[in-house]
Order: C-alpha cells, then sequence, then structure tokens
C-alpha cells in the first residue's frame, strides 16, 4: 500500500516538473522574442520585438521597435513636418554581421504644437522593421541602436540599446505577432491595378495642381471623405492640413514664397478611414489658390518650342528627313516667293496637324479614354492607313513609273494635274498635306524636353494642351519656316541634274524602309510577337504586383517601358542597354539577386502601363525609372539614356541600401 502511494506520488511529481518544464520553455521562447524596455516611463519607452520565436528559414526576419509614451508625449513619423526627427536604428553594432533594416511607418496623426503642424504617434505604437543579410537558419543576436525624438511642451532625445536574440529553431507566431500585425495593417502600401498606390481601391487622384502659396488636390468622386493628407518630397517644405476649396483640397506651403512646386515629383499620403492611400504624383503647372487656372508660362511653351526642334533629330524621323529632302529637290529651280509659300505650306500642314492631335487627346480624355504621346501606333487602322500613304509618297518619288492613281491619292502626293510650273511641279496642298505627314511620323519618338512639355499639357487644361501643342508643332516646323524665311537657302544644292533621280529613288527605298518597320510594328500589334535578343532574357515582363513584390523584399527594380514602335527605345536598347559597361552591370546584379529588371512592353494598349506612366508624369515612351525598396534613391532618367546616368543611379541606390 505505501509503495503504492510511493508511486503515484512520483508520477505526480514527474507531471508537475514535466508542466513547470514546459511553462519556463515557453516563458523563455516569450522573453526571446522582445528585448528589456529601456527610456524614462515619465516620457517614453522603447523595446524591440518580433513576431516570431525562432528565425527557422526566414530570409526575413519581422521585428519592430515598440514604444509607449507617457500622456502628451509623441514621437515622429519618417517626415515629421515643419519640426521633429524621425527616429532612426543603426544595427552596425550586432554581434551578427551583415544585418540590414529599415522602418515601415504606419499612417502618422497630425499635432499643432504652438502654431506648428508635426506628424507622428502617440501613447503606443510599434513601428515594423523587417531584418536582412543573416544566414537562414542559424541563431541572430540584434543590437539595435536607437534614436529617437520625444517632444511634449519640450523635446527630449530618446536613445536605447536594445538587444534581442532570437535562436534556430521552427519560427513560430509569438505573443508580439497579433499587434504588430495590426500596426503592419496600419502601413499604406505603394500599388494598386491603376498605378497608383493604394491600399483601398476608391481612392484615386484626379489631379495635382502647384497653385499660389501651395498645391491643390482634386480626388475622383466616389471615394471615403479624407481625414487628412500628407506631402513629402520637396526638401525643406512642409504643408497645413488639407482646406476644402471648390472641388479640391488645398495644401498651404510653408514657407510659401521659398520653392516652385510645379512640375515637381511628390508622394501623397492619404487617410480616408478605412482606407488609405501613398500616391506618387507630379504636380501640374502654376496657378492661382483654389482654382485650377490655365496659366501657360513663357518656361513651358519654350520647353515645348525645344521638345519639337529636337524631334527633328530623333531617329524616327528618318522618313521625315525623305519629305524635307524630297520637298527641297522639287523646289530646286522655283521663284523665291512659290519656295516661300510652299514651305510656309508645309510647316502649316505641321502645326495644323499638332493641333489636330491636341484636339483628338482632348476628345479622349473627356471620353475617359487613355492618353498619351504616340498611342495611335498600338492602333492597327491607323497603322495600315500610314503604310499606304508612305506606300504613295515613295511612288510619287520615283517619278518613271506611271501608276494609275486616283486623283485624290495624287492630291496627298502632291501630284495632281492641278499643279502648275509657277509652284514647281507641285501643288501647295500637297506640302501642307507633307508637313502633316511628317508629324504623324513624328509622334512615335519622345525626346528631351518633349515628355516635360506633353505632361504639361495633358495635365492641364484646354489652353494648357493647345496652347503646348501649338509651340512644340512651331519647333517642329522650325526648319521649314527656316527655309521660307531665307528661300536662297535652295540655292545652295547643286543645279537639277540625273543626281536628283538618283536621290529620289534613294529617298523612295527610305519611305519604303519605314513600311516594313511599320508593317513589322501591325503584325505584333495584330498578335504577333516582338522580336527578342539574348539580353532579353534577363528582363522580366512588368506587372504592378512583381514591381511591388520585389521592392516589398528589398530588392530594386529597374523598369524599361518600350514599346515595337518606339525607335528612341530601341536606340536607347542598342547603344546602352545591350552595351557594356551598362550590360554588365545589369546581368552581374541580376544575378546576385541585387537588382530585379522588368519590361513594361507597350506596343499593344495596355492600362496599368498607361497609369504606371501618368502616375510619374509622363505620357509618353521611352520611359526609364529606377524604384528603390524605400524610395529615397528612386531615379527617373532622361528619354535619351546614357551609361554614366545608369551606372551613377545603381550605385546611388547601393549607397543608399547600406
Amino acid at each position: 500500500m505505501i509503495l503504492a502511494i510511493h508511486f503515484h506520488m512520483c508520477r505526480l511529481l514527474a507531471g508537475l516538473f514535466g508542466l513547470v518544464a514546459i511553462m519556463a520553455s515557453l516563458g523563455n521562447s516569450a522573453l526571446a522574442a522582445q528585448s528589456p524596455w529601456q527610456g524614462d516611463p515619465a516620457i517614453g519607452e522603447a523595446r524591440l520585438v518580433s513576431a516570431v520565436t525562432a528565425t527557422g528559414d526566414l530570409d526575413v526576419l519581422p521585428l519592430g521597435v515598440e514604444f509607449v509614451l507617457a500622456p502628451g508625449w509623441k514621437i515622429y513619423w519618417r517626415t515629421p513636418g515643419e519640426a521633429g526627427l524621425a527616429p532612426v536604428v543603426d544595427l552596425s553594432q550586432s554581434p551578427t554581421p551583415g544585418l540590414e533594416g529599415r522602418f515601415a511607418w504606419p499612417m502618422p496623426k497630425r499635432f499643432d504644437a504652438f502654431g506648428f503642424d508635426n506628424f507622428g504617434y502617440e501613447n503606443a505604437v510599434i513601428l515594423p522593421f523587417d531584418v536582412r543579410g543573416h544566414v537562414t537558419g542559424t541563431p541572430v543576436q540584434v543590437t539595435a541602436e536607437l534614436e529617437a525624438l520625444a517632444c511634449a511642451d519640450i523635446c527630449v532625445p530618446l536613445t536605447a540599446t536594445l538587444d534581442l536574440r532570437l535562436p534556430e529553431g521552427e519560427a513560430l507566431p509569438s505573443s508580439h505577432a497579433q499587434p504588430m500585425a495590426q500596426y503592419a495593417a496600419m502601413v499604406p502600401r505603394r500599388s494598386n491595378e491603376n498605378g497608383y498606390s493604394a491600399s483601398g481601391p476608391s481612392i484615386r487622384i484626379d489631379q495635382l495642381t502647384a497653385v499660389e502659396g501651395g498645391l491643390l488636390v482634386r480626388l475622383a468622386n466616389g471615394g471615403p471623405p479624407v481625414a487628412d493628407l500628407f506631402v513629402e518630397g520637396v526638401d525643406g517644405v512642409a504643408f497645413k492640413a488639407p482646406q476644402a476649396r471648390g472641388e479640391g483640397l488645398f495644401l498651404a506651403a510653408v514657407p510659401s514664397d521659398k520653392v516652385d512646386l510645379a512640375g515637381r515629383q511628390v508622394v501623397l499620403t492619404v487617410s480616408a478611414p478605412p482606407e488609405m492611400a501613398e500616391i506618387p504624383a507630379q504636380a501640374r503647372t502654376t496657378g492661382t489658390a483654389g482654382t485650377a487656372v490655365s496659366a501657360l508660362s513663357l518656361r513651358i511653351m519654350a520647353i515645348a518650342f525645344l521638345g519639337g526642334l529636337i524631334l527633328n533629330l530623333m531617329p524616327c524621323v528618318l522618313p521625315v528627313l525623305a519629305l524635307k529632302l524630297s520637298a527641297v529637290l522639287v523646289a530646286a529651280g522655283a521663284p523665291r516667293n512659290v519656295l516661300r509659300l510652299r514651305f510656309l505650306a508645309g510647316a502649316a500642314g505641321i502645326v495644323t496637324s499638332f493641333l489636330l492631335l491636341a484636339a483628338g487627346l482632348a476628345a479622349l480624355r473627356l471620353a475617359g479614354g487613355t492618353v498619351g504621346w504616340g498611342i495611335q501606333f498600338q492602333n492597327p487602322v491607323f497603322l495600315g492607313v500610314m503604310i499606304a500613304m508612305l506606300g504613295v509618297f515613295a511612288l510619287s518619288l520615283i517619278d518613271r513609273v506611271i501608276i494609275p492613281v486616283p486623283r485624290f491619292v495624287q492630291a496627298l502626293a502632291g501630284t495632281t494635274a492641278g499643279t502648275d510650273a509657277a509652284s514647281g511641279g507641285q501643288s501647295y496642298r500637297g506640302d501642307f498635306l507633307a508637313g502633316m505627314l511628317a508629324t504623324i511620323l513624328a509622334t512615335p519618338c519622345s525626346a528631351p524636353f518633349v515628355g516635360t512639355a506633353v505632361a504639361a499639357a495633358l495635365s492641364g487644361g484646354m489652353v494648357d494642351l493647345f496652347g503646348i501643342f501649338l509651340a512644340m508643332g512651331a519647333g517642329l516646323a522650325a526648319p521649314w519656316m527656316l527655309v521660307a524665311a531665307n528661300p536662297s537657302l535652295v540655292a545652295m544644292l547643286p543645279r537639277p541634274g540625273p543626281w536628283m533621280a538618283w536621290m529620289k529613288r534613294g529617298l523612295a527605298l527610305l519611305l519604303v524602309g519605314t513600311m516594313v518597320w511599320l508593317g513589322s510594328v501591325l503584325a505584333t500589334v495584330i498578335g504577333g510577337e516582338g522580336t527578342r535578343t539574348a539580353s532579353d532574357e534577363l528582363w522580366q515582363p512588368w506587372s504592378m504586383q512583381a514591381m511591388q513584390d520585389s521592392l516589398a523584399g528589398g530588392t530594386p527594380v529597374l523598369v524599361d517601358v518600350t514599346a515595337d514602335w518606339c525607335v528612341t527605345c530601341k536606340a536607347n536598347k542598342a547603344l546602352v542597354l545591350e552595351r557594356d559597361p551598362v550590360a554588365g552591370a545589369l546581368a552581374t546584379a541580376a544575378a546576385e539577386g541585387s537588382l530585379v529588371l522588368l519590361r513594361a512592353d507597350w506596343t499593344r494598349p495596355d492600362a496599368d502601363i498607361a497609369a504606371f506612366l501618368t502616375s510619374h508624369g509622363r505620357y509618353g515612351i521611352p520611359f526609364n525609372m529606377l524604384l528603390t525598396p524605400d524610395g529615397r534613391a528612386d531615379t527617373v532618367f532622361a528619354e535619351i539614356l546614357t551609361s554614366s546616368a545608369i551606372i551613377e543611379a545603381l550605385e546611388n541606390a547601393a549607397q543608399t541600401a547600406k
């Protein structure tokens, strides 16, 4: 009997010891998922917490810095406002080498202190802090040197050394996993199907306007009421709380007299509970506060004129060059007044076609369609008509060939019976239509200043649209107008002779080559595959989700928006992206996993690509951009790429990530 009681007592004690061991193990795991509190309870305390109890096979460790603040005290957001400092963490002293991490920022609150607007957090907050760089499956020892500023009526530095060890083993959720997930859900994400960064799909920005004293934001109808809106991206300038002005929200800049906000690329963080959005946008041309007045500046008009002028030198205008030369050849020997009128007719055709383009884009925009520079080359009917028109011009240049061409087609080529000797053997109507065709052929190109001008035109009002396109047309027509102003320039050509016939045949072949190129584009648009090169294997197809996933994983992304009809894109690819040193640098970075290459093919209509371009203030291609996870080293490249610009941007991104 005594032995039986003794046996049962032993079993009971063994069970109790086992339970104590299990509880101790759980307690140690919970303890391992956090560092001790540090700071002054009368002001604020901080500690490092982990959402998991061990490292497991995780490449990214979900950590966070938890703050508990005394009543009346606050810490700051990444952009603190008119005063303050954002918290920073340094992991360089960690026993585990090579650790990297950066904060994700939940939606802040606006505070008013002595008339100053500041942004931050009060009471309690967890700033998610993902850590990378460790060897998967091994223990990790993190030492985080924290520097923050806690403010009430006074400001006090909050500094601490936070130590946290995560053992190897299965990565089970810790007691901090749920509150960390709640704060992570308050971090606005930077993507959606429309190219805007919105976690709530009903938040959309229709227009961002630089106005006198600040910015005017107009949101799309149907979204939730906006509680607050924060602006980032303009160094040295803060913005007050949004105020209703007409159909938009006005954000007063502080100071308001030291910066020109027109054309600035900013990030708008919108709080509209239960939704939120982080939206990159570009401010359009300046107006007056509370209105969207179209006020064309001389600067924008000059940029548009220069853009049109430079279009004369772009690769896609080779067929335009053929038309110019053919006009000069046919005009050789004509009287000065005829020469002047003929080249004025060509210039008028160019300017008229730009105004027609503006009218078409305006109609598309009013109808809610996608607008952009060169998008007509995505239409197979347009491509077919262009090929036919080029064929007519090529045949008209080979004047030894007699073909049964209808009179209205002859008029397009300038060879109707209505011509006379006084006009140099060609009708002014033909010169006018040749100028219009020259414009249409130039639209697949984007050039320096063209992107800026088109963005200002398409993001502005109707006066902006027509005024800027008029200036750009004048720039493209400048060579015609130069000859019209000084017809004696034609006299510099050699005397008419057999060489003219050979020159015309050469120009006709140039137009035939353009027809072949347009035919290949047409084949791609109606369902064929575009041409690929060996370097294309490095590039993955672009999508908003792929871009977001790469950035969320901490990897920079280089985006190349191209199309088969964009000759400048082809030139950038052949002369820069596929040549060393850029080709070698991209291949190495892609192989190491330190860069993701995404190529967006806009040969056919694609609403996501159009929205992505619009979100960065662009309406045409080529468009190349390097995006970084925290946005600090984002780079939008010029239309004409250079090796030095890309290499420098890659180096800056690598340096910023350290």
